[in-house]
């Protein structure tokens, strides 16, 4: 089975085109820069995609490389990619390529930091940042002793900061007029790689993010928090985020604070195993023969796997050790770390 794979250049769409080609499908490697180490090191499977913001150009290069290539499924691994074919599903459907991508209104909430706290703060079930206004205070005062500032769109932590004073929150805000400002969160740091059909339990992998790099998980460690997992599927049934995700958030002393939800796998989604099975591979499954059903007895039968991914540069096949033993991968590629 074929498949095209976008957004190969980072680390969710080089994770998931690296876990296809294990398991057996043959894979174009798609992005859209071309010194991207993912296409040169592959060069006989690769494809250069102009920029999504170059839209029906970027479809119909999209559609003629998935022809060429005997492609039938694409798998968007960018939020600008997400973004752009939630609102071209028919399109897509009506060029023969299958994908599996939320209605446009969820990717909307989901890749709006800002309309993702708000709408989680009509259901108490969740909680999020507090965000915090300035207006009104005075102009050389913060609302707290250090603040974080965000952007509202983007992904990998892009020009976040804790700002400890007031001009550093003024100039921020000059680069950034419609930003956010929120509590500073200490608590340890998480995210959950998902997989959600649109009826039933999700599968929940959680990880520990120990060691980030502009904000993309270089050490994570998976972990089982029952608790955790079932208030993450209560969110993506709330959201109804079909499909691949991932979110993220603290956990902290007084309980669990949820950031994000990225309407794709995260970086570190090699380490999400549930039981001896993947969560990548249950998604290319489904994307492949268009079912939205898991396995029958998938959750009952899940083992615990506690997982350490390391990104280190080389390559090597990923592999999952049953029962609680512990397991390190170490993520390699051929073209150095990714």
């Amino acid at each position: 089975m074929r498949i095209v794979v976008t957004g190969t250049g980072g680390a969710s769409g080089y994770a998931v085109a690296l876990q296809a080609e294990q398991l057996g499908y043959e894979v174009l490697w798609a992005d859209a820069d071309p010194l991207c180490p993912a296409l040169l090191a592959n060069s006989h499977r690769a494809q250069l995609l102009p920029l999504v913001s170059e839209g029906d150009v970027y479809l119909e290069a999209l559609a003629r490389a998935a022809k060429n290539f005997g492609a039938h499924c694409i798998s968007f691994n960018t939020d600008a990619e997400v973004r752009y074919a939630a609102g071209k599903v028919d399109a897509l459907s009506d060029l023969g390529l299958a994908q599996w991508i939320p209605s446009p209104e969820t990717v909307r909430i989901c890749s709006d930091k800002g309309e993702f706290a708000r709408r989680l703060a009509r259901d108490n079930r969740f909680r999020t940042p507090r965000s915090f206004s300035l207006d009104g205070l005075p102009s050389d005062l913060l609302p707290a002793d250090s603040v974080f500032v965000k952007t509202r769109s983007g992904s990998g932590g892009a020009d976040s900061m804790i700002c400890s004073s007031r001009p550093e929150v003024d100039a921020w805000l000059a680069r950034n007029p419609d930003g956010l400002v929120q509590e500073v969160l200490t608590g340890p740091e998480f995210s959950a790689d998902c997989l959600y059909t649109g009826s039933g339990l999700p599968l929940v992998v959680t990880r520990r993010r120990l060691r980030t790099r502009s904000g993309m998980s270089t050490v994570t460690e998976t972990f089982y928090e029952p608790e955790l997992e079932r208030l993450i599927g209560e969110l993506l049934q709330e959201l109804h985020v079909v499909g691949p995700s991932c979110v993220q958030g603290f956990l902290q002393p007084d309980g669990i604070v949820l950031t994000e939800v990225n309407v794709r796998f995260g970086g570190g989604c090699a380490a999400a195993f549930w039981g001896t099975t993947h969560l990548v591979e249950q998604y290319l499954a489904l994307l492949v023969t268009g079912e939205r059903t898991l396995p029958k007895g998938l959750h009952e039968s899940r083992v615990f796997t506690k997982t350490t991914l390391v990104r280190v540069p080389g390559y090597e096949t990923l592999r999952s050790r049953p029962e609680t033993e512990e397991t390190t991968l170490a993520v390699k590629t051929r073209t150095g770390e990714h």
